[in-house]
Parts: structure tokens; sequence; C-alpha cells
């Protein structure tokens, strides 16, 4: 069997530009290729049947391997249908030409470039080239692939390409295939580094009406997404110690933050998020009210940590994006840098070797004495012990 690299490694390497993003094609069979690498090697990989695909686990590597194909679309939008081929009709199948070369890893001409369709002079020219007149009718997910590749390497989009994307454009294709693709499309352009001006491509070139009709982006907008690639930077050079933030969803909130809370929910029941990104985005737009509530001077600790702490990093950032003031923004940061990591020294092992009775109230117990701790600044184990108490008095008197 002859195995080639192929695709975006390909473009990456002629660009010097550092890739994680192992594909290799096979002319032949790739999970027949991928059993014997296993029993030889002792790597584990995993099988795809119905695209004849299948990947190798070696180390801290994901490598795909597929069988070369050739591709049928049975109707504008639909998925593929797939037929083995060579590797000819499998670089024809490919989205552009700069991704539609390979390399030969092969004995006898290992390293060997292949590039039948101009991808190696369109890569120096630096243009985005379509494989065929078909590609944007076919796989309308291209067309946000076309300008990713576009604004990440700064390159043009050929003119022949542009007049074939308008016309796919004005005739909505975008809106022909299912969600869930056009998900994975977008978080993959809100992950590009300073995602504005790929948005704003996007809004120029085909709009987002894929979205939602009324989503027309504006100036207003445009500043928006632009203080949240700030407040990201901000974040990430303050709170170093902090979780990575899924920097995506931030610039999602930002994006969709003109639509009404309904269309919200809309749009997480058709793009269907992971449950944990939908609970994060929902919970931004059903708790925006609480930015006003931070412009005042002085805002008690306990009150800050009790508005606070329900909301993710994630939402904060975005609120701390959607405020110029001052005020609210200095709440936002205080929050994060005092009041997001407390702990008790406290636990429920305590309060049980203490005989306090009834067990099921000491989450709630442990949740007042945290913001006792935060109002009152106490650091000991002690000065816990002499509070949690109290609470659980008062709370047994409240329950009697």
């Amino acid at each position: 069997m002859r195995i080639y690299l192929v695709g975006g490694i390909v473009r990456d390497l002629i660009l010097g530009r550092e890739s994680f993003d192992y594909d290799i094609v096979v002319e032949g069979d790739a999970i027949e290729l991928c059993r014997v690498l296993s029993e030889e090697s002792g790597v584990s990989f995993c099988r795809h049947h119905t695209f004849g695909t299948a990947t190798v686990y070696y180390k801290n590597y994901k490598i795909d391997f597929a069988t070369a194909r050739k591709e049928f679309y049975p109707h504008r939008g639909a998925l593929p249908k797939v037929e083995k081929a060579a590797l000819v009709d499998d670089l024809f199948r490919r989205d552009f030409t700069i991704n539609a070369m390979a390399v030969s890893i092969n004995r006898d001409d290992y390293g060997k470039l292949i590039d039948l369709y101009g991808g190696y002079s369109d890569l120096r020219k630096g243009v985005v080239r379509v494989m065929h007149d078909n590609s944007f009718f076919d796989d309308p997910t291209r067309m946000l692939r076309a300008v990713r590749f576009e604004q990440r390497f700064s390159f043009k989009i050929e003119k022949h390409t542009f007049h074939l994307l308008k016309e796919a454009s004005s005739q909505g294709v975008l809106k022909l295939i299912d969600e869930q693709r056009l998900r994975d499309e977008l978080i993959l352009i809100l992950k590009e580094k300073k995602p504005l001006k790929y948005i704003r491509r996007i809004q120029n070139l085909m709009g987002f009406s894929f979205i939602d009709d009324s989503l027309i982006l504006k100036d207003k907008d445009y500043q928006l997404i632009r203080r949240a690639e700030r407040a990201v930077m901000f974040y990430d050079k303050t709170f170093a110690g902090h979780r990575p933030l899924d920097v995506w969803l931030i610039y999602l909130m930002a994006l969709l933050n003109r639509l009404s809370f309904k269309k919200i929910l809309i749009f997480c029941k058709n793009f269907r998020l992971r449950k944990g990104e939908e609970k994060r985005l929902v919970s931004a737009f059903e708790h925006k009210n609480i930015i006003k509530g931070l412009y005042r001077k002085n805002i008690k600790k306990s009150k800050l940590f009790k508005l606070l702490t329900p909301l993710s990093f994630e939402t904060i950032v975005f609120f701390y994006a959607c405020t110029t003031n001052k005020y609210a923004r200095a709440h936002l940061v205080f929050f994060l840098k005092h009041l997001s990591c407390v702990k008790l020294k406290v636990s429920g092992h305590d309060l049980k070797r203490m005989h306090l009775e009834p067990h099921h109230l000491y989450s709630k117990a442990l949740s007042e004495l945290k913001h006792v701790k935060i109002e009152k600044g106490l650091y000991t184990k002690k000065e816990e012990l002499q509070e949690i108490s109290k609470i659980f008095k008062r709370l047994k008197r409240k329950r009697h």
C-alpha cells in the first residue's frame, strides 16, 4: 500500500508553520494498514468502517489514516457518498488547491511533493482557490473555510472563487446544511487568534443569516468583539493562575449579543452545543442585568460573591467586555482576583465531629460560612468553626 501525508500538514510544512494535524491517505485499505501497524508497533487504534478511516494513537499524537476515496454529493449541502479511489481522485475532492497537495512517505520516493492542481503556486501567490465550480454548492461550509484560510494566512480569495462564493451566498446555500456542521466551522473561526477580522469578513461576504435573519452586525457589535479580544488578553496576563478560558465561547457571546434571549435558546437548540457550553452561553444572557447592579462604587464583598459565583469565568470576562463602567469593571476584577478561589478550611466532616444535626443543613451552612468568611475576613480554621456554630444555630431556629 502506498501512503501520503495530505492536506493541511503539507500546506503548513511549505509555509514553515508548526502543525500537529497529521493526515495520511492510503492507496489501499487504511483500516487494514492500521491493524497491522497496531500489531507490529503495539500502538492503539480506532477504526471507522463507514468512511474507511482509522485513527492511530502514538504517545501524545493522534494520526488519522484514510483510504483514498472519491466523493459524490446526492444533493446540495448533503454529506458525500464515498468510494475507494486513487490519490489523484482523493486530492481532487478537497476544498482548495492549497489543501490539495500530498507528500509521499513511501520508501522509493520519500518526501516527493505531489501537486496536481497548482496548490504550490497558489500558496506562493497567497490565493485561496476552489477545486471546481460546484465546490461551494456541494459543501457550503467551504464558504466559511475560505474566509478562515484567507484571514489566517493574510491571503486573498481568488477572483473566480470570490464570484462563486458570492453566487452561492446569494442563493442561501448555508441554510441548506445541518446546523451542527456550521457550528463546527464557526467554532474553528472563533478559536483563531483575534477573530474580529474573520467575523467582519463573513458579515461583508455572506452575512450571519445562517444563524438568524436578524443578525446583521453593526459598528457597535464590532466594538464589543474588539473589547472581548482585549478582555481575554487582560485575563491571560492578570490571572495566569486561573483555569484557561474557552475563549471561543466568549467571542460567541459577543457575536450573538444583539439577539433576544428567546433567540439564544433557539440557537442552542438548533446548533446543539455541548451541555456545559450551552449552560454557560445561556447563563450569560440570562444574567446580563447583573452588570448594571455593579455600577455602584461600594458593594459588599459577600454580595459580590453571591452575584458572581454562579457565573462561569467566560461569562465574567464577557461582562467585563460588555461594560466600560469603571466600578463594574473593578468589581469583576476584584471577584476574579480575591473571591473566585475562596476555599473553606472547615468541611462536612468537621460538622459531623461537632455532632451538628440535621445533616441536610450542612450544604447551606457551609455556603453561608463562605459569605461570612469573605465579609469578616476569616483566616483560621478556629474562626470558621466558631462562625459555623452560630450559622447552624440560626438555621435550626429558622427551620422551627
